[in-house]
C-alpha cells in the first residue's frame, strides 16, 4: 500500500525529494512521477523537502473524525514528542484539546515505550547476540529488512512502543473501541497496517493541527489536564533519543555491550554496513532514521517551534514529570502476552532481475560517460554515482536526460552555438504554446524592448492561424509563408512538434527584403507587359487605319477606271 502520492501537476522537477531519499524510491521519467513502494522505507524525508506540495501522505483524519462523530469509543495514543510539537506554556493542554475533539480516553505512547524498554532489558541481559539493534523506529526496521539482510538477526525481536501500547490499551478496554496513534511519523501509518488488533488509524501532528484549527480550538486558551494513565520518565524521553541507555545498562544489566544512539540516515546506513559485513561486535544501538530522533519527525505541525526550541520544551517536560523521582517505575496493570510483544524481523530483500552490464554501459555512453573519468558522481540527479543513475535508467526509474553534466555539455555544444547565433528567430514553446526560451534573433525581431518573455503566450507576438493548426493532434510540422502586420515583416515559418508532443519549436526566417524585391520585380514585369500591350494595341489601330485608308483609295480608283473603261468602250464602238 502506498502511503505517499505524487501530484505530477505540482512537481517542478527540482529533484530535492530524490536527493534526500535514502533508497532512491522515486521514479522520475518523461511520463511518470511516482513512489516505488517496494523500495520506500516510509521515512517521509521526501515529503519534508518538497517545496511545491507535490507529495502528499495518506490521511486517516476523515475516518477518525467519522468514528468520533458516530459516538464510537475512540482512544488516543499520543507520542511523547507532542510536548514539543506545540509551543505551549503547559504541554498537558494537548490532552484537554483531544478530549474536546471527542476522544474518550487519552494516553501517552510513553507507556508503551516503558513496556518495550523492559523487554529490551531481558534480551540485553541474555547477551547472546554479537550486536543488538532496537526496533523502535519502523523506518529503520524497513531499511534493515529490505537492504541489510546481514543485520536482520541483530534487531531485537520486540514490537515498537506504538504497537505495544495498542495491545496494552485493548487488554484494558475489551469493549468495542477504536485506537488512534497521534505522532510526527509517517512510517507509523505503514507499521500500523502490518499488525492486527493494535492500532486502527494513525494521524500526524500536522493533521491534528488542522483538525484543531477547523474546530476553532485554541490550545493556549485551554486548561491543562492529566492523561488517563501514568507514564515513566524514561518512556517520555524516547523522542530525545538515547533514553534507553540513561540508566547505565552497562553496569546494571550487561557490560558486554557498548550502548550507543545512532540517528540520521547516513549514520544509520554506515552503522548497518559495518554490522552486515561483520566489521564490528559488542554494540547495542538505538537507531532512528530522523536526525535528532523523533523530536525531528517529518510531520510536525506547520507552526511547530524550531528544532532546538523543541528539544528545550521536551527536556523540560521530562524533567518536570510527576514521575521524575524515578527514571524507571512499574506501570500497572500490564496484561499483554509475550507473544504479542514478540516479533521476529525477516529479510525482505527484493529479488531484482540481474543487471545487464551491456545495457548499463550503453546508458553511460548515451550520457557521455565514456570513461571512469567522465563519471563525475556529482549527485545532482539524486543518485550517488553515475553508475547508480545508469542502473535506475535501465530499470525505467529515471530519465537519461536528467544529468546536469550532460546538460551542461550539451548547452556548451555546437547546437547551443547555432541556437544563439542563428539569424533565424527561434522559439521553444510548451504544450500550451507559451514561450519557454527564445534566441537573440527572436528578441531582435519581436522583442525590441527586451522584456522577459518566459511564459508569454506566443500569440501575443505572432498572431497567425499556423499556431492553431500545429495544435491539431495529427499535425507534426507546418511550413509556409506568413506576414506579421504589427512589425511589417514577412517570414517563412516552420513550426514543429517535439519531445513526445509536449513542446513545439518555431523557426521564423525573415524574407521581408526578398519579398519586397520580388514585388518590385513583379511590378516591373506588369508595367512592361502593360506597355507592350499598349504598343501592340496602338500598332493594331495604325494598321487598321492604314488598311482603311488603302481600302478607300483602291475603291475610288476602281470606280474611276471602270467609268473610263465604259467611256472608252462607248466612244470607240460607235466610231468603229
Amino acid at each position: 500500500m502506498k502511503f505517499i502520492e505524487f501530484d505530477i501537476n505540482k512537481c517542478d522537477e527540482c529533484y530535492k525529494c530524490l536527493r534526500v531519499c535514502p533508497t532512491k524510491a522515486i521514479a522520475f521519467t518523461k511520463h511518470n512521477r511516482s513512489i516505488i513502494d517496494d523500495q520506500c522505507i516510509k521515512c517521509g524525508l521526501c515529503h519534508m523537502q518538497c517545496p511545491t506540495g507535490a507529495l502528499t501522505i495518506h490521511l486517516d483524519i476523515n475516518t477518525v473524525q467519522s468514528k468520533v462523530k458516530s459516538g464510537k469509543k475512540v482512544i488516543a495514543s499520543v507520542a511523547p514528542s507532542y510536548a514539543a510539537a506545540f509551543d505551549l506554556d503547559h504541554p498537558l493542554k494537548v490532552a484537554t484539546a483531544l478530549r474536546q475533539l471527542g476522544f474518550h480516553v487519552v494516553e501517552e505512547t510513553a507507556r508503551g515505550a516503558e513496556i518495550v524498554s523492559k523487554e529490551y532489558e531481558k534480551v540485553i541481559s541474555e547477551g547472546s547476540m554479537p550486536n543488538l539493534i532496537t526496533s523502535c523506529c519502523p523506518s529503520s526496521n524497513t531499511l534493515i529488512e529490505h537492504y541489510y539482510p546481514g543485520a536482520v538477526c541483530s534487531v531485537i525481536p520486540v514490537v515498537s512502543p506504538m504497537i505495544a501500547h495498542g495491545y496494552d490499551i485493548r487488554s484494558r478496554y475489551p469493549e468495542d473501541i477504536y485506537v488512534v496513534f497521534i505522532g510526527p511519523c509517517l512510517s507509523k501509518k505503514a507499521e500500523a497496517v502490518g499488525y492486527k488488533d493494535s492500532i486502527d488509524a494513525v494521524i500526524t501532528f500536522r493533521e491534528l493541527e488542522k483538525w484543531l484549527s477547523d474546530e476553532n480550538i485554541d490550545l493556549n486558551s485551554l486548561e491543562p489536564s492529566e492523561f488517563d494513565t501514568p507514564a515513566t520518565k524514561r518512556g517520555k524521553a524516547y523522542p530525545l533519543g538515547g533514553s534507553l541507555w540513561k540508566k547505565d545498562l552497562k553496569n546494571r544489566i550487561n557490560p558486554k555491550y557498548k550502548y550507543i544512539h545512532v540517528d540520521g540516515i547516513e549514520a544509520c546506513t554506515e552503522f548497518l554496513n559495518s554490522v552486515s559485513k561483520g566489521e564490528i561486535t559488542g554494540f547495542c544501538a538505538e537507531l532512528n532514521i530522523c536526525p535528532k530522533s523523533c523530536i525531528n519527525g517529518p510531520n510536525m505541525p506547520e507552526k511547530a517551534p524550531k528544532l532546538y526550541r523543541r528539544l528545550s520544551l521536551l527536556n523540560k517536560y521530562v524533567d518536570d514529570s510527576l514521575l521524575s523521582q524515578n527514571d524507571v517505575v512499574e506501570i500497572e496493570p500490564i496484561t499483554i502476552t509475550t507473544e504479542q510483544l514478540h516479533h521476529v524481523f525477516q529479510s525482505k530483500v527484493n529479488i531484482l532481475s540481474s543487471i545487464n552490464d551491456d545495457a548499463i554501459y550503453s546508458v553511460l555512453l548515451e550520457m557521455g560517460k565514456y570513461t571512469t573519468q567522465d563519471q563525475l558522481n556529482c549527485g545532482a540527479c539524486g543518485y550517488s554515482t553515475c553508475y547508480d543513475k545508469a542502473v535506475a535508467v535501465s530499470k525505467g526509474h529515471s530519465d537519461i536526460h536528467m544529468c546536469l553534466d550532460s546538460l551542461k555539455k550539451k548547452a556548451e555544444s555546437m547546437q547551443s552555438i547555432i541556437f544563439d547565433t542563428s539569424p533565424n528567430a527561434i522559439c521553444i514553446l510548451d504544450s500550451e504554446l507559451r514561450i519557454l526560451e527564445v534566441n537573440p534573433a527572436f528578441h531582435k525581431l519581436f522583442n525590441s524592448s527586451r522584456i522577459k518573455l518566459t511564459h508569454w503566450p506566443i500569440a501575443a507576438l505572432i498572431d497567425d492561424p499556423i499556431l492553431d493548426e500545429i495544435m491539431m493532434p495529427e499535425t507534426d510540422h507546418i511550413s509556409r509563408k506568413i506576414s506579421i502586420d504589427s512589425i511589417e515583416k514577412t517570414f517563412f515559418a516552420n513550426v514543429i512538434r517535439i519531445f513526445d508532443d509536449k513542446n513545439f519549436v518555431g523557426i521564423f526566417t525573415d524574407i521581408t527584403d526578398s519579398e519586397k524585391n520580388r514585388k518590385e520585380l513583379e511590378k516591373v514585369k506588369i508595367e512592361t507587359l502593360t506597355t507592350c500591350q499598349e504598343v501592340i494595341e496602338h500598332q493594331m489601330r495604325v494598321a487598321q487605319e492604314i488598311a482603311s485608308l488603302l481600302g478607300e483609295t483602291t475603291a475610288e480608283t476602281k470606280i474611276g477606271l471602270n467609268k473610263l473603261k465604259k467611256l472608252v468602250l462607248s466612244d470607240g464602238g460607235q466610231s468603229l
